[in-house]
């Protein structure tokens, strides 16, 4: 693994950059169609986004994933319309004529209904008043004034587009166009301000506008002008009506109100007696007067087209085709198909057979079209391909696609149309004829530009399929469509927004010269001035007819419209019509002159208003924290709105239920909810209508859910993942990387083990208090000590004394067993976890003395059995007091020393976060203690006769004889805490440390002071070739070497006095001297015998320090001999040994000094590496040129160190890098009360960046599966009226890597985390320095890079530590000290406590909690006895469980919340079982394997093979025929398991996911009924899991997620330049969400050095994920050359290494 630490650096602290070379990436230049099958054409040419994230793993992070403004359906929409050529085009400025700019005037002083005909310029007026409005606004702005926008209403969405860029052309002002699919209902208010505060006008639809008002997103006062279009909607319950009604007529402030325009061609909506009464409701609900101009002025202005009739005559009503017939007896027995058949039949009875027939084959093409997709994409159910889960839709899909395949086999709808009879009356009638008929006249016009207006959407379909099937028309007659959206149902034809504008724009530019419309072409959309306009279904409206002929302005344009022959009515229509208009435009013209009131008090009255009046009054509720407000006809919007939001899965579709009773003439409404939803039922009170009594229940309904918080303060349902999720959006830093991510690093301190400061008198003591910061958070959970050693103690052993407990610890020593290197049984409770490390805590009980004897070997030695007398066991429950060192946490922190010279006890207090809670220290500031650096000049004038100092016996079991190794002691200032024995390696061979420290300390004088410090220096000098200088006090150790060798099977004694002598007579002064004086006398060649022993040789002639072993005296050989032929050595093609010599050290040797006759000595040399912390493979040793083989004897000196000794010497800085962090992470442990031995918790403490044999890795994946489940458990207990979903979004927020890494931070766990990878060029003992170190080197002594992911990481790694060092007990208190909240719950028990307080309040808030009735539903002992094996003390835990939300009515809660718990408590059991059964996987492994183990697809098999399925409790057809297929496929594995059938032979088998989630849910209700004891679940857990896991679940059968093998190859095959922290961009994984109806929304791109590899889609970032994956595996197996054309990491990883090895030369394993 790479170490992103800048370890490396060269000696003179210059370092030399690294650059990859770039390589350009071809790998998409091939064939186009060959591409096509691995990414999809939308993304051949695509490019990384800057954010993109590089991950060595494509599956992200749970944290990275956030929630806010989604503008992907926005930019989509307006790029659509503003890429149209229509709006490309400047639209200039125009001025304004005399009628348009005294409206404005009237505009300016009141409030204004402008009537004027279709293309007069009612915009331009609206525009003036918009400008004018906008000047005063900036003048009250100026004077502080709070800001006011202007808000321009339409009815349709294509009228937000044109009428916003209508003001932009004409209007220098801030606009903002809002429509419903830029996605508003995600909108915060955030959001919303956002939009006011940057813009002064708001062009939406009106049912957003009142949307917003009723969510309290705007107030009336915050507004200026509103301009209603179309403003004769503005009638019964139109957005436009209850806008006024709701919100303007409610603001008392009549002053403040914001003033009205409205336009409109028309103020006479709809059918009506009185054009007075329609008027004066129109000004009654605008609140305004009409006005408009002279009649004559606006006919120069807009001329006015002839209107010409067309009579046709009708026939007899035609007999149903014979296709019709036969398509009708398949489909008419599906309710689905209704539309169809009357469709078809209106266009049979309007139009004629032919034009039915061929209707009948274009909607059956698109039907069998939307079956095929439903098929392919949309199986929700999740089932085969030829396979659906109801058997009424298959048949349904069956009965269409026959249908289609009747219009394919039809001999007259073979090929296009072609030319048919028109005048044919037994094909078409005459209304369509005369249609036809006249379209041939009107071809001629060269200029023509017509509109046909019908009234149905499949009659314009089927009149443009006659037009095109004309030969005489193509080419002059260019036909399209214009209609509404229409709806999804089957049968019905749709446009959208994008498709209604191209047609409109090919209209305006020529293309098309025919638009076959319905009504949507009437107004408002801005199209093409039209000279013939042909009225095809008669109007039934005045404004209509207004309207529809107003299309026809341009000069000398016709007006059609036809009307039936042989009746008078539609020409009578058409007189009246006529009249009405004459009369409203009279009536408007005069009507500013007259008191409308008197002219309109004779005419009747509707009751409607009075009522209307009473409800938008009486029946309001308002938020006062918003002003949102819930009306009676916003109710049932808002009731569907939460519905939708609740959590469902397939198989439930969740809705409301209005039932309404009759009750005498009067009604009332019962509305119930699902039985997820905060609130169950409601009734309204008895009205008079049934609307008003849905209405009522509604809004009883709502006012409570807004009460009960399941409505937040503006109405919305609570999003929770934006609610609870809002502030964890990637949080970017001033450099853009996002906050907890791996990406993101920061250089921190990096402590060195306090122990090694020197006590010091008084006088010579410095301290430095450091105040302990807090970072202003509220989440800070200070930590806080406790009696956990207690609780521990009695949990392991029970209330034992003393001597018990020493027995039983004696007893379990023979039962030791290692977690990470031995597999374990079944047997998974915790207190076989808490048994597993009985070791662990024997090795940190204190240190007893007087028992231990010489024979005890090294191995019973790791376990020291505390001496059942000692006073030192006086304080056997606090765990950490390490012998003659006792740590405090319940003390301040202070060091204090025994005024006794030969006392063996002192006692440290370390610097920590816990809260003083004693009484003697509660008002204690919290200080941070550091030794700061003492002044040395001083110190080292000290003339301090004695030191005492302490003993430290280094032992090393290690069996190859050749690797002679001196015994070596270890003198410290304090006794060393025991610390467990510890592996090292010898290339791929382990061995054992173990360090004895000696029971009683020993004084030393000033002078043996000095010479352990001297022997020290040069010692450390030698083994590392830099020399080093510190003063002697301000050693943090001393080495010395010992009399006694180690041999591979000698025994090593611990007694009080080593063969009956004190310490000090055991250290082989002659050697440290020897070493001190660094003599090199050169070798007697006649007594070469005396060197053979323990000495090591430097050929001087080399001219290098380089040591070499003495292997044998080579008597055949001398310096005037032959090298030897068989060996390819240095001298290899010279003629002599000493020839080689004089040839190259020519200038240090002359031939006459050199005897002839000495023999050979053969040598080896002592290589330099010293890193034996991490196993290396075996490798066969490359020597350099060199490098001697054979040394002339006179020629060598003797070195100075003794080759035993300075074989120790070189395992010295291993085995202090380890003690160190051993020290460090027993700092740590004391500094946050962490009750995780040591060994553990070096291992959490340790990154894989320190490249050693041990790392967080595997204890983070425990932890992580910990962390998840305590969490759970918290938030299940702490919210109880919660949802899955809410209380998913709440465990995000806890467990993000982004809150955990601000845990850590604040608690400055960077000081003690061991990531430094090992480095010869850096170790020194501490306070060592040197003169060829760089400023640079010696700050990288004391801090290093971490990333924020990692200090998460660690966070995790410790509970995991925790769990494995004592239990779930431990866990928690784990959590609490590293500030994951957990409140009130101070211990296990609390958990229980609590909910069971929490289930009162329930109870007393929701009924349903305590209804029996349901519990007939499920068969409670076969529950008990059968599939459970548990007793429930709360039987109605099972029927939650069991309850699915599809049950209507329910008095019982669903399964969701108990899934939601259960799903953490498998996920541990199963990490916990993983980990404990492969203890060497690694965390890629270990993810797999959980993969594999906690699926929907095994978890269903677990369901059904303790028959748990038959149990559910639900009300879904659907779910029955999903759960009989998936018992149909279960018995066809069955029945072909012939025993051998291993893996997950499941893979492919379609199961529902209820199945899955009942076996979760019943987890979490047996772990709740059992008061949060986790053994009941894990006996279930054997129960129902172990067997199926065992027979198939291993790491041979295992169906590895494409996803990880993708990542796993891409590594393997060298690919990992994405790991760089460079520019370059090389693997990215890039998700986009599509709008789709296929049910594949999301994307997924695959890049590899910047291009696109695969894409893959699905329904979620998963499955999309997953098949893009697939895909790129596909492509690199089908191109096995294509990595290598293209990447070159391979090569440039060779360089870096090269170039990381030239900056460590000489680092080769000894």
């Amino acid at each position: 693994m790479a170490n992103t630490n800048k370890d490396n650096n060269n000696d003179n602290g210059n370092i030399i950059p690294f650059i990859p070379d770039e390589i350009e990436n071809t790998m998409n230049n091939e064939d186009r169609e060959q591409l096509l099958r691995y990414i999809d054409s939308e993304f051949l040419d695509v490019l990384p986004s800057i954010s993109t994230t590089v991950t060595n793993n494509i599956t992200p992070d749970l944290e990275q994933q956030y929630y806010a403004l989604q503008n992907a359906a926005t930019n989509s929409i307006l790029n659509d319309i503003d890429n149209s050529e229509s709006q490309k085009e400047i639209q200039q400025e125009l001025p304004p004529r005399d009628y348009q700019y005294e409206l404005f005037q009237k505009a300016v002083n009141e409030n204004v209904l402008a009537v004027l005909d279709t293309g007069s310029g009612k915009t331009l007026i609206a525009i003036m008043l918009i400008k004018h409005i906008l000047a005063k606004e900036r003048e009250h702005r100026l004077k502080g004034e709070n800001k006011k926008i202007t808000f321009f209403l339409v009815d349709r969405v294509p009228l937000v587009f044109q009428q916003c860029n209508a003001i932009k052309s004409n209007c220098d002002a801030n606009i903002e166009r809002i429509v419903g699919e830029m996605g508003i209902d995600k909108w915060s208010e955030e959001n919303w301000k956002q939009i006011f505060e940057e813009n002064d006008i708001c062009v939406m639809t009106a049912q957003i506008f009142l949307d917003i008002l009723r969510h309290g997103f705007i107030e009336m006062t915050q507004i200026n002008l509103i301009i209603f279009d179309e403003c004769h909607h503005c009638i019964k319950k139109h957005p436009y009506r209850l806008i006024m009604k709701e919100h303007y007529e409610q603001f008392d402030d009549i002053r403040n109100r914001p003033k009205i325009f409205g336009m409109t061609a028309s103020p006479v909506h709809g059918a009506t007696k009185s054009v007075e009464k329609a008027i004066f409701d129109l000004e009654r609900n605008l609140d305004s007067r009409v006005y408009t101009i002279i009649n004559g002025t606006i006919t120069k202005v807009v001329p006015r087209a002839e209107e010409v009739f067309i009579p046709y005559t009708t026939i007899n009503e035609y007999d149903a085709t014979r296709l019709s017939d036969q398509i009708e007896r398949k489909i008419i027995i599906f309710d689905r198909y209704k539309r169809l058949i009357k469709a078809t039949n209106n266009v049979l009875k309007q139009l004629g057979p032919w034009c039915c027939d061929q209707l009948w084959k274009h909607l059956l093409n698109e039907q069998a079209d939307r079956v095929a997709v439903q098929i392919k994409n949309n199986n929700k159910y999740g089932l085969p391909l030829n396979q659906l889960v109801e058997k009424e839709e298959e048949e349904e899909n069956r009965a269409i696609v026959e249908a289609y395949q009747l219009t394919q086999n039809n001999d007259n709808l073979t090929g296009p149309p072609n030319n048919p009879d028109i005048n044919d009356s037994s094909l078409f009638s005459f209304k369509v004829a005369k249609l036809i008929n006249l379209l041939n006249e009107l071809r001629q016009k060269d200029d023509l530009n017509c509109i046909i207006f019908v009234e149905r959407r499949h009659t314009a379909v089927a009149l443009n399929l006659l037009i095109k099937s004309f030969r005489n028309f193509d080419n002059v007659i260019r036909s399209d469509i214009l209609m509404g959206h229409g709806t999804n149902d089957d049968g019905d034809v749709q446009m959208t927004f994008k498709k209604q504008n191209q047609v409109i724009q090919r209209f305006k530019t020529g293309e098309l010269n025919l638009l076959i419309a319905t009504n949507v072409a009437e107004e408002g959309l801005d199209i093409q001035a039209c000279n013939v306009v042909i009225r095809f279904d008669f109007f039934t409206t005045l404004i209509g007819y207004i309207q529809s002929r107003g299309r026809a302005r341009s000069r000398n344009s016709i007006y059609y419209i036809m009307v039936e022959e042989n009746t008078d009515g539609q020409y009578d229509k058409v007189e009246e019509f006529r009249a009405l208009e004459v009369k409203m435009k009279s009536f408007c013209e005069e009507h500013p002159t007259q008191n409308m009131y008197n002219l309109c008090n004779g005419i009747d009255d509707d009751d409607e208003y009075e009522e209307d009046d009473e409800d938008f009054t009486k029946y309001v509720y308002k938020v006062e924290n918003s002003n949102a407000k819930i009306t009676l006809y916003h109710a049932v919007t808002l009731i569907y709105l939460y519905v939708g939001s609740l959590p469902s899965d397939a198989f439930c579709t969740l809705k409301p239920i209005f039932d309404i009773d009759k009750i005498g003439e009067n009604f009332v409404c019962t509305l119930q909810l699902p039985i997820n939803a905060a609130l169950n039922e409601v009734t309204s009170s008895v009205v008079r209508s049934k609307t008003k009594a849905k209405h009522l229940a509604a809004f009883q309904a709502a006012v409570q859910l807004h009460k009960l918080g399941a409505l937040d303060d503006h109405l919305r349902p609570k999003n929770m993942k934006r609610h609870i999720l809002g502030d964890l959006a990637p949080e970017l830093d001033e450099n853009g990387q996002v906050i907890g991510s791996r990406r993101r690093k920061h250089i921190y301190e990096k402590r060195t083990p306090r122990f090694w400061e020197r006590e010091q008198n008084d006088g010579e003591m410095y301290y430095r208090n450091e105040q302990f910061s807090f970072e202003d958070d509220r989440d800070l959970t200070i930590a806080h000590s406790s009696n956990w050693r207690k609780e521990v103690q009695h949990q392991m052993f029970g209330p034992q004394s003393q001597q018990q407990l020493s027995d039983k610890i004696e007893r379990l020593e023979g039962s030791h067993m290692n977690l990470d290197s031995n597999p374990i049984n079944n047997n998974l409770s915790d207190q076989s976890l808490i048994d597993d490390s009985i070791d662990r805590l024997s090795n940190t009980l204190p240190v007893a003395t007087s028992q231990l004897t010489f024979s005890d070997s090294i191995s019973n030695q790791s376990k020291v059995v505390p001496n059942r007398t000692s006073k030192a066991t006086h304080n056997i429950t606090n765990v950490f007091d390490t012998g003659a060192i006792q740590y405090s946490v319940d003390q301040p922190l202070h060091m204090q020393t025994s005024p006794s010279s030969t006392s063996s006890r002192s006692t440290l207090s370390l610097s920590s976060t816990t809260a003083l809670t004693t009484s003697e220290t509660e008002n204690t500031s919290e200080l941070e203690l550091d030794v700061v650096d003492v002044n040395v000049d001083g110190l080292e004038n000290i003339t301090e006769s004695l030191f005492n100092v302490w003993m430290t016996i280094i032992l090393i079991e290690i069996k190859d004889p050749q690797f002679k190794v001196r015994q070596m002691a270890l003198i410290t200032w304090k006794q060393l805490p025991l610390i467990p024995d510890f592996q090292l390696y010898k290339k791929s061979i382990p061995f054992k440390i173990g360090l004895r420290s000696q029971p009683t300390n020993f004084q030393i004088n000033r002078s043996t002071l000095d010479k352990l410090a001297n022997f020290t220096l040069s010692i450390c000098s030698a083994i590392i070739n830099k020399d080093f200088q510190c003063p002697s006090l301000d050693f943090p150790y001393f080495f010395a070497p010992l009399k006694t060798y180690h041999t591979d099977n000698i025994e090593y004694s611990a007694t009080t006095k080593i063969n009956g002598v004190s310490p000090i007579d055991t250290i082989d002064w002659n050697e440290v001297n020897q070493t001190i004086a660094k003599d090199q006398p050169k070798v007697d060649s006649d007594h070469l015998e005396k060197y053979t022993h323990d000495k090591l040789l430097i050929d001087f002639g080399e001219n290098s320090s380089r040591p070499y072993l003495i292997k044998n005296i080579c008597h055949d050989l001398h310096p005037d001999s032959p090298p030897p032929n068989d060996m390819k050595i240095r001298e290899t093609n010279y003629e002599t040994f000493a020839a080689y010599y004089l040839d190259n050290f020519n200038k240090k040797i002359k031939k006459e000094v050199i005897r002839m006759e000495q023999p050979m000595i053969r040598v080896q040399r002592v290589q330099k590496v010293m890193n034996f912390l991490i196993p290396i493979e075996e490798s066969v040793p490359q020597e350099k040129s060199q490098t001697a083989t054979f040394v002339i004897p006179e020629l060598c000196k003797v070195f100075w160190v003794s080759a035993s000794v300075y074989q120790s010497a070189m395992l010295l800085p291993s085995i202090m890098t380890r003690l160190d962090s051993y020290l460090l992470v027993k700092e740590a442990g004391l500094c946050y009360d962490l009750p995780i031995s040591h060994d553990l918790l070096l291992k959490a403490f340790t990154t894989p960046s320190a490249t050693m044999a041990l790392n967080y890795e595997r204890l983070e994946t425990l932890g992580d599966s910990i962390l998840k489940f305590i969490s759970s458990i918290r938030l299940y207990i702490k919210f109880p009226l919660s949802d899955e979903g809410e209380l998913h979004c709440l465990r995000i927020r806890i467990v993000s890597n982004r809150a955990l890494y601000r845990a850590a931070k604040r608690l400055k766990i960077y000081r003690y985390v061991n990531s430094h990878s090992f480095n010869r060029r850096y170790w020194r003992p501490h306070h060592f320095t040197s003169p060829q170190d760089s400023p640079k080197q010696l700050q990288e002594l004391h801090r290093h890079t971490i990333s924020d992911k990692t200090l998460a990481d660690i966070i995790e790694a410790s509970l995991g530590a925790a769990y494995v060092s004592y239990g779930l007990e431990a866990v928690l208190h784990t959590a609490i000290q590293m500030q994951i909240p957990f409140e009130e719950i101070k211990q296990w028990s609390d958990f229980s406590s609590i909910y069971l307080a929490h289930q009162i309040q329930s109870k007393e808030f929701s009924p349903r909690y305590e209804a029996k009735a349901s519990l007939q539903k499920v068969n409670i002992q076969k529950i008990q006895e059968t599939i459970c094996n548990y007793t429930f003390h709360n039987p109605l835990l099972i029927n939650e469980a069991l309850t699915h939300a599809s049950l209507p009515n329910s008095t019982a809660p669903c399964y969701q919340r108990l899934e939601f718990l259960g799903d953490s408590i498998l996920d541990f059991l199963v990490t916990r079982y993983l980990f404990k059964k492969y203890p060497k996987a690694g965390p890629g492994l270990l993810t797999e394997l959980k993969r594999a183990c906690v699926n929907n697809h095994v978890l269903g098999i677990i369901c059904a093979r303790n028959q748990l399925h038959t149990e559910i409790i639900h009300y879904s057809s659907q779910l029955v025929k999903a759960l009989e297929q998936f018992h149909y496929d279960l018995e066809n594995m069955d029945s072909i398991d012939d025993g051998d059938n291993v893996g997950e032979v499941w893979a492919d088998m379609t199961i529902p996911k209820v199945l899955g989630d009942v076996v979760e849910s019943m987890l979490g209700a047996v772990f709740v009924d059992a008061g949060f004891d986790i053994a009941p679940v894990e006996t279930l857990f054997e129960k129902w899991m172990i067997p199926i896991f065992e027979r198939h679940i291993r790491p041979e059968t295992l169906n590895v997620h494409p996803a990880f093998k993708f990542t796993t190859d891409l590594q393997r095959l060298g690919c990992e330049g994405f790991m760089f922290d460079i520019t370059m961009f090389f693997l990215f994984v890039r998700n986009h969400t599509a709008a789709s109806t296929s049910g594949e929304s999301q994307k997924c791109v695959i890049f590899l050095h910047g291009k696109p590899l695969a894409t893959g889609a699905g329904h979620n970032k998963a499955s999309a994920r997953q098949d893009a994956a697939t895909k790129g595996l596909l492509r690199l197996q089908e191109d096995p050359g294509l990595l290598k054309r293209v990447c070159n990491c391979t090569i440039t990883s060779c360089r870096k290494k090269k170039f990381e090895e030239e900056e460590n030369e000489d680092m080769c394993i000894l």
